[in-house]
């Protein structure tokens, strides 16, 4: 799977990145055919606490599986984001493989 990360206007660290990079290749366990991960991550300022909005998009064989959320941690949202295309994913084999 090719990942690659986004991140406009924030300054990720390697920390950040290996993070990020952790939760999202375990979908690979999940399902090996998935061609693409495109993920984005923003910081938004809301008042007095800045807001993290993270979104994914998983290319697989027929469809694409799309995720997005916002929150005051980082690290949270992209877990938040991973367990949302977890479903997702999970979802899709469940009806790939009904139609077999």
């Amino acid at each position: 799977m090719k990942l690659s990360i986004e991140s406009p206007k924030v300054d990720l660290r390697e920390y950040t990145e290996e993070v990020v990079e952790q939760k999202f290749r375990k979908l690979e366990k999940l399902f090996d055919k998935i061609e693409k991960c495109d993920i984005v991550i923003k910081k938004e300022p809301k008042g007095l606490v800045d807001k993290f909005f993270v979104e994914a998009k998983l290319l697989v064989p027929g469809t694409v599986l799309f995720a997005k959320e916002t929150g005051d941690s980082f690290e949270a949202t992209a877990n938040e984001v991973a367990l949302d295309l977890e479903s997702q994913l999970r979802k899709y084999k469940d009806k790939l493989y009904e139609k077999r």
